[in-house]
């Protein structure tokens, strides 16, 4: 099970890989302020393999970066609540997440693991997948190189 951000929901619905992610992590949670987010840019409805849960009030988190939004927040406290990872590209959330020993991957992360587990079946459909990923993301040259390694 992972915690899943918008940034990477949003990806994946654009590459029209969402359900393929589904057999890379089975299962996963958002927070209704992430579902929020989501349902203005695409639809009201997620793939019933994504929950939608409020994390626990009993997850106090002190001293967090005011970059972070409500929907970051939410994600953290469920990554705790959990004690699952959590995907997202977004940088502040990362570092953050980081910082409270929550594990972190990325969109690019993900597509590398559809594609090394042969759910993208071709390097060339893959390489076509990297491209338009960068539509969403900035891939650094460094991670580049890491996503074309085999």
């Amino acid at each position: 099970m992972i915690v899943l951000d918008n940034s990477v929901l949003s990806a994946f619905m654009r590459l029209k890989l969402l359900s393929n992610l589904k057999e890379l992590i089975f299962s996963a949670i958002i927070s209704k302020e992430v579902f929020d987010e989501y349902s203005k840019q695409w639809q009201k409805k997620i793939p019933n393999w994504i929950k939608i849960e409020h994390p626990s009030d009993d997850i106090i988190l002190e001293s967090s970066p005011v970059s972070l939004s409500i929907a970051d927040l939410s994600l953290i406290r469920l990554a705790l609540e959990h004690r699952i990872p959590i995907a997202t590209d977004d940088k502040p959330l990362r570092q953050y997440a980081k910082n409270l020993g929550i594990s972190i991957v990325g969109s690019l992360g993900l597509l590398k693991s559809l594609y090394q587990r042969k759910i993208i079946k071709t390097r060339e459909e893959y390489l076509l997948f990297l491209e338009s990923l960068q539509k969403d993301i900035f891939i650094s040259d460094e991670l580049m190189k890491w996503a074309l390694e085999e």
